[in-house]
């Protein structure tokens, strides 16, 4: 399958990737660097976290053929957003 959309996300503390690493553990995804990709049972994620700008990109770029990009997508949102309240971080629109 042709990979899904980018996910953007800014305002991402240190403390909310640090969630975001977690949570990628507890799917079996091992994050060991702020830049790089990982392949779990079929899909492979990529990642680019700028502690600097406190930005993250996220873009799921293989996965099975029988599994949605809008499934895909909205698991990772769901959980980006969950570390994101969980530390009172709120995203601001970000302008390309």
């Amino acid at each position: 399958m042709s990979a899904c959309a980018m996910l953007s996300y800014n305002n991402v503390t240190q403390a909310a990737w640090q969630c975001g690493i977690e949570k990628a553990a507890s799917f079996g995804v091992k994050i060991t660097s702020n830049t790089g990709t990982a392949t779990k049972s079929g899909f492979t994620i990529a990642w680019n976290y700028n502690p600097g700008a406190q930005t993250l990109t996220l873009q799921c770029t293989d996965s099975p053929f029988f599994v949605p990009c809008s499934a895909i997508n909205s698991q990772i949102n769901n959980s980006v957003e969950q570390c994101l309240s969980q530390h009172q971080i709120v995203l601001t629109n970000m302008v390309a």
